[in-house]
């Protein structure tokens, strides 16, 4: 089984020699149980959701694009709380790394490798467990990464980040 394409993207990126994997990764019922406010207030993470996705954070070969279908304030909301729980998005709804090609266009389907989406079919309860065990299965998690935190293991980049989506939904 190949656990939301988990293995297959990590496989892709060495023998394609790539520089990152691209996670898209959405909102509600996957990061946080939907609590159907516009302001998501009473949010709560999923179990194992915040290792993962510190963990994601801070390789530097993962970028993580936060996608949602949220009001701009929201976003900038739920982008400051995420990231004060160590969980660093780079971009919202789109990935301006990858333009368009001779071959595509990525003007209106943003270029990803991985998608964690409810309607797609992940479980916000339990499949985050899931993916851990699947980065261990195949070698990439890193036990030593989990004690430094995401701030100090990247530094300034998560402040251009933060610049950056604080920029486009202001």
């Amino acid at each position: 089984m190949n656990v939301f394409n988990i293995e297959r993207a990590f496989a892709q990126k060495k023998s394609r020699n790539w520089d990152k994997l691209f996670v898209c990764v959405d909102l509600h019922d996957c990061i946080i149980k939907g609590t159907y406010t516009l302001n998501n207030e009473g949010r709560e993470l999923y179990p194992h959701a915040q290792e993962v996705l510190q963990w994601f954070s801070r390789r530097p070969d993962v970028v993580l694009i936060l996608w949602t279908s949220s009001y701009k304030r929201p976003i900038r909301e739920i982008v400051e709380w995420l990231r004060a729980h160590g969980i660093v998005f780079q971009f919202v709804n789109e990935n301006p790394l990858c333009p368009d090609t001779q071959l595509c266009s990525f003007r209106q389907k943003f270029y990803f490798n991985i998608l964690l989406d409810d309607k797609a079919g992940f479980d916000g309860e339990t499949d985050w467990l899931l993916i851990k065990e699947e980065l261990i299965r195949i070698g990439e998690w890193e036990q030593s990464d989990e004690g430094e935190s995401a701030d100090t293991f990247f530094g300034g980049r998560f402040k251009r980040a933060i610049k950056r989506i604080r920029a486009t939904f202001s």
